[in-house]
């Protein structure tokens, strides 16, 4: 894992997220699996779950525009 003072990568951003613990486990087990840090298997699991904007602006479409109170 990189360390907090590291700054991210050109045109990414680092973010904080609870886990459960039973969660974070199975996480860590998988990015050593692949050989990778567990920064790197969460960061490649978001990408793969969030709509792209083409997605995203669909899902609008559909269901009107989202409320700014609803976070």
């Amino acid at each position: 894992m990189t360390q907090a003072t590291e700054a991210p990568a050109p045109g990414r951003l680092r973010v904080a997220v609870e886990l459960p613990a039973d969660v974070f486990r199975r996480l860590r087990v998988w990015a050593a699996l692949r050989g990778q840090p567990v920064a790197h298997t969460a960061g490649d699991v978001v990408c793969q779950a969030v709509p792209t904007d083409k997605q995203l602006a669909e899902l609008v479409q559909q269901n009107g525009e989202p409320d700014d109170d609803q976070h």
